[in-house]
């Protein structure tokens, strides 16, 4: 009978994941294992944790080298602004997403099924493929795949000195959960005119988020824009663990009732 991974490497989709990768892999069990969550798996030693720690390393890493060496003329504050940026939560998960990672990635019944998955599943899962292309290709594989996904994310933060582009990302999630744009709303300012506070809601559909604030209007809605992922970043990961709770235990079949 052929191992799991066996039917795997020569399913079509799993080859077109390594198309989107841009990477081939020798050995595509590698692949499979980063793509298996842990809540699909009761056995510790076939789930993705080992691998996503490694690709941790192995992003950082890759991403630190390239801005050290495209910006000669940045300090070190500017290199870990960025990077920290770059290699975030939100930024991995959305490098996750563009790659179709949830289509072809092992969950079990805690995540949820027709939902967005929680930015830093994502994440986690971007970090054990870079771990799969690093272990099987060596750096040099590792180095492209993590540069040409995250390069144009790279270059986006960098001119934004380090600041993600909560608005951007807010939009791409309620336009493809929701089908429908954000929008933002002045709730009200304080202070002098030559030093304001703006406070700004960011509105998606009837749902009034949490607002935020900055010195400007732009900086408001950014803000605002990020306390709305983070709220809906938490109802996600409620509504897993509340799947989670009521799915029924797995029963060991060895045990006689």
């Amino acid at each position: 009978m052929p191992t799991s991974s066996s039917i795997r490497s020569t399913d079509t989709s799993f080859l077109r994941l390594q198309d989107r990768i841009g990477y081939l892999f020798n050995d595509p069990s590698l692949l499979e294992r980063a793509l298996t969550h842990p809540s699909s798996t009761a056995e510790e030693d076939r789930d993705n944790e080992r691998m996503e720690f490694l690709g941790d390393s192995v992003v950082n890493l890759c991403v630190a080298q390239a801005l050290y060496e495209r910006h000669a003329d940045w300090t070190e504050g500017d290199l870990t602004q960025v990077k920290s940026a770059v290699v975030s939560t939100t930024g991995l998960a959305r490098a996750a997403e563009s790659l179709g990672l949830r289509d072809v990635g092992r969950f079990g019944k805690g995540l949820p099924q027709n939902e967005p998955l929680p930015p830093s599943v994502y994440a986690n899962l971007f970090e054990a493929v870079a771990a799969a292309v690093y272990l099987d290709g060596g750096l040099e594989a590792a180095r492209s795949f993590v540069l040409r996904i995250l390069g144009p994310e790279m270059r986006s933060v960098a001119e934004t000195g380090g600041e993600p582009n909560c608005k951007s990302l807010l939009q791409h999630i309620s336009q493809k959960s929701f089908g429908i744009t954000p929008h933002y709303r002045l709730v009200g300012s304080s202070g002098p005119d030559h030093d304001k506070i703006f406070e700004v809601c960011a509105h998606v559909g009837s749902r009034v988020f949490p607002s935020g604030t900055g010195r400007s209007k732009k900086e408001a809605e950014q803000s605002a824009a990020r306390r709305a992922l983070e709220a809906l970043e938490a109802e996600t990961m409620l509504s897993a663990s509340a799947a989670a709770m009521s799915s029924p235990a797995q029963e060991d079949e060895s045990v006689s009732v």
